[in-house]
């Protein structure tokens, strides 16, 4: 499973998870989303505990409930779905297939697309450049001698 979480008007974060336990979800929320922060989710049963320490609000698509307006804000999980369909049409598109062992390097290239959407491309490649950190060898990228 890939978890992920956006902030809005910001950068989205992804991780893959073994599965979708309640203690996965939370360690993964506790690394992405700082205590006392509103968190909108949908109604996965996983998020139940978690909305203890967050100001937890749902949309519960199962009711074909998109949107909620509570007070001054817009409940929804909108940002975080389009970024989904990203992802997903980056896969089909570009990459066709993924395997499960570069599943988190898939995500944090769209992750790393999606956060600078707003530059130009030589300027993202330029960065993307920068973040390189040595050679990856292909043995270690694929496990073999």
């Amino acid at each position: 499973m890939v978890f992920g979480a956006v902030q809005r008007g910001g950068k989205v974060r992804t991780k893959v998870i073994p599965e979708t336990t309640i203690e996965n979800v939370e360690k993964a929320i506790e690394e992405f989303v700082v205590p006392g922060s509103t968190m909108v989710s949908d109604e996965h049963r996983a998020y139940n505990q978690v909305g203890k320490k967050y100001d937890h609000r749902r949309v519960n698509h199962r009711d074909k409930v998109y949107v909620v307006k509570e007070e001054d804000l817009l409940v929804h999980t909108n940002n975080m779905e389009g970024y989904w369909n990203i992802l997903k049409k980056q896969i089909d598109g570009i990459h066709h297939s993924v395997s499960s062992k570069h599943l988190q390097r898939y995500c944090n290239e769209s992750a790393f697309r999606f956060n600078n959407r707003k530059v130009f491309q030589d300027e993202r490649f330029s960065k993307a450049l920068s973040n390189c950190k040595g050679r990856l060898q292909y043995k270690t990228l694929t496990g073999k001698k």
